[in-house]
């Protein structure tokens, strides 16, 4: 059941992250997360074709990501960083 899932976040950083679609909506009890500060989110990530076919492209198109590897406490410039390049 989704709201036992729920209820083992850590509070005010806990985040239930659900891939893909369902094919019925989950009954959620919106209390909880609203007192404990934990939210659920979801991504729709297209599955391992959609994914290869991306991969396939950025090849074929000499497409590659931009990798910097940062300390700890350079976190939030990094994202301020980001944020404004966007």
């Amino acid at each position: 059941e989704i709201n036992g899932i729920i209820s083992t976040l850590k509070a005010y950083t806990g985040v239930l992250v659900l891939i893909g679609g369902i094919p019925q909506p989950y009954a959620m009890a919106g209390f909880p997360m609203i007192f404990n500060g934990t939210r659920v989110e979801g991504s729709l990530i297209g599955g391992c074709a959609l994914t290869q076919e991306m991969l396939d492209f950025c090849h074929a198109h000499k497409i590659s990501p931009e990798i910097e590897i940062i300390h700890a406490k350079d976190a939030e410039a990094a994202l301020h960083k980001l944020h404004d390049s966007s």
